[in-house]
């Protein structure tokens, strides 16, 4: 949701210096050739020349950086913010999705009591400093880990070192971590901290559970006395954010919702195991479960339909009078995929037997991303056609055939469009073309499975004709 103009601003001012030389330049030559007569007269026509040229560029390139009526972003961080229950705290990852959030609280003032923490900065020893202050209406996280043991430098990569393989406490592993006298042996013969076990018991405090909004009270038989993180074995060391995670839980009362984006991103201490599907976000909670990036797993679906029709809002990005440049296309259709969000709770509803809802979300998919493109692999997001499919299939589960035949159409005409493309350059996108074969197969499939088998067909023998054009025409020369 932001350019890099500034990574170009030194070249910026070595163009302008050329610039400036080239005019003074030619006005010498335009000069000598008049031999000095009219020099005033030389330098005031060549100056309103030269002044045509950023005209020239503003008109041409206007159009491309109109930012007028753009506010995708903080519409995005907004809801990213809404996700997260009272007091939360939020695991973000990258750039775009902290930046226009710490936007949002600082100058529009929207939900100052979430704390952002961000796993690309938890690697330093001032954000996890950061972390263990009152900012706005946040209080301190429960982080217990002195800064002897983060400061730059120190335990970037801590190794797990499980020599009973048993489940042990959180607090017992932290400990085991802080003991100054607790190392863990080299091969280089240096002594290190380590993390002492790959099952990891959480204690879960399940009053606070349901008093702070984690889970709604109709789930309060499912809730256990604890929770066990399990490490992969196939994993050596904890990164520094991963340490910060296990300091947080350690002294978590589950009083403070704990929400994560893209399902905790590089974050893989057995966390991803209990997460309930929030739309923007993905809540801790001490349910476990499966989750995907398309299958919700455990879900509150009054929750997520509150969310989904009541909290979130999408007016910034369905309106049509912005110019939607590729940054939000990168960021709607690949890094925080809209369709992929209302399909993943169409199936969610689906799953539940709430079909209504889920049809609901799949109509809201198709107006809110209107005037964004349907078929996107030439612009590299391949997922967007995906979800796209998916949302053809939700319509023919749905009994909706006529906006799946609809909205198939015009899939299967922009697939064919980029086939057509592609076969002319194929020795260049062999594999792009292969990749759109492969999603106009699977979408003739999805229409076959639901009985539309000629409209299915169509799509085929469109991709078989473009291919015998191609062969023919290379026979032939």
């Amino acid at each position: 949701m932001r350019e890099r103009d500034y990574a170009y601003a030194g070249s910026f001012y070595f163009y302008s210096a050329w610039a400036g030389l080239a005019v003074a330049a030619l006005f010498s030559w335009i000069d000598g050739a008049r031999k000095g007569r009219g020099s005033l007269l030389t330098a005031g026509a060549l100056t309103g020349l030269c002044l045509l040229v950023p005209v020239e560029m503003a008109a041409q390139n206007w159009d491309d950086h109109d930012r007028s009526n753009r506010r995708t972003a903080v519409e995005m961080a907004c809801n990213y913010l809404n996700s997260v229950g009272q007091d939360g705290i939020l695991v973000t990852h990258g750039d775009n999705d902290t930046f226009p959030l710490w936007y949002a609280q600082e100058v529009e003032d929207v939900r100052t009591d979430v704390r952002i923490c961000n796993t690309s900065l938890l690697g330093t020893d001032w954000h996890i400093d950061q972390m263990k202050w009152a900012v706005n209406e946040s209080a301190p996280l429960p982080l217990s880990v002195g800064p002897d043991q983060y400061l730059y430098g120190t335990n970037e990569w801590i190794p797990i070192y499980d020599t009973q393989e048993r489940e042990m406490l959180i607090s017992d592993v932290m400990a085991v971590f802080k003991h100054p006298q607790a190392k863990a042996p080299m091969t280089s013969g240096r002594k290190v901290d380590y993390i002492p076990s790959r099952k990891i018991v959480i204690p879960v405090n399940r009053e606070n559970v349901i008093k702070y909004g984690i889970l709604d009270a109709k789930f309060a038989d499912q809730i256990p006395d604890s929770i066990v993180l399990t490490i992969s074995k196939d994993k050596d060391y904890l990164s520094k954010p991963e340490l910060f995670m296990l300091d947080l839980l350690a002294g978590y009362e589950w009083d403070r919702p704990l929400h994560l984006l893209n399902m905790g991103g590089d974050l893989n201490i057995g966390i991803k195991e209990y997460l309930e599907y929030n739309g923007y976000s993905f809540k801790f909670v001490p349910i476990k479960n499966k989750t995907t990036t398309t299958e919700a797993g455990f879900v509150d679906t009054d929750e997520l339909y509150r969310l989904m029709t009541e909290t979130f809002r999408f007016d910034a990005v369905s309106r049509d009078n912005y110019f939607i440049d590729y940054q939000n296309m990168y960021t709607h259709l690949g890094v925080m995929s809209l369709r992929g969000m209302f399909v993943t709770s169409a199936e969610a509803f689906i799953k539940a037997g709430e079909d209504d809802r889920a049809l609901e979300m799949i109509d809201m998919a198709a107006d809110v991303m209107k005037h964004y493109p349907l078929e996107t692999i030439p612009l590299g997001f391949s997922g967007n056609d995906y979800m796209v499919v998916l949302m053809i299939e939700d319509y023919y589960k749905l009994g909706q055939t006529e906006k799946a035949r609809s909205l198939a159409s015009e899939l299967g005409a922009q697939l064919l469009q980029s086939a057509k493309f592609y076969i002319e350059f194929y020795d260049w996108a062999r594999d792009e073309f292969e990749l759109v074969g492969q999603y106009l197969y699977f979408l003739s499939d999805v229409m076959k499975q639901a009985g539309d088998t000629e409209l299915a067909a169509l799509l085929t023998d469109g991709l078989v004709a473009l291919v015998d054009e191609a062969s023919a025409a290379l026979e032939a020369s």
